[in-house]
């Protein structure tokens, strides 16, 4: 996991290594629910849901799904270009998962955050994982309008690679 927090998807040897995030899916629950390693799928949950692709690995228990919540961006973000990976291929879980626990009988509602630190519960969610349908967009769900530069932004550089003590534009 090279990028714990957004920050570290800005630095352009690390957007070489990782420039989106995959589902992290058990092979027996995906090949269960009829998804490939690479398929494009949605992840739903009560409250949402994501289109992203699937990554089979034997590290992530039976049942459950894993990934990490930094990569994702909306189209020109943090100046990088539109068609960047991190708003096509890259996701964020932020649509699936609520501030607050589903409402109490009595309605009542309580915050989705661990009881003993007040730490938020980014990833403590239900969700159903299914195989994204034939012929929709090869890229991730939801897509905003691609931010527009704020006045006075600079343009981004024109290179971010490096290969081989070569610079590449």
């Amino acid at each position: 996991m090279a990028m714990y927090h957004s920050w570290d998807s800005q630095n352009a040897w690390l957007r070489q290594i990782h420039a989106h995030n995959y589902l992290h899916i058990n092979s027996l629950t995906a090949q269960d629910a009829g998804i490939a390693d690479g398929d494009w799928i949605w992840v739903e949950s009560q409250w949402g849901k994501v289109r992203c692709m699937a990554r089979y690995s034997e590290s992530v228990e039976p049942g459950t799904v894993w990934t990490w919540n930094a990569i994702g961006k909306a189209a020109g973000a943090w100046n990088l270009a539109p068609d960047a990976n991190e708003s096509q291929q890259g996701f964020l879980l932020n649509h699936v998962i609520s501030e607050e626990l589903p409402q109490q009988a009595n309605g009542q509602r309580y915050s989705n955050s661990d009881p003993i630190t007040g730490q938020a519960a980014w990833y403590d969610v239900r969700v159903r994982i299914y195989k994204a349908e034939p012929g929709e967009p090869e890229q991730t769900s939801p897509q905003f309008e691609p931010m527009k530069k704020y006045p006075g932004m600079k343009e981004a550089p024109g290179w971010l690679a490096y290969f081989g003590g070569k610079r590449k534009s």
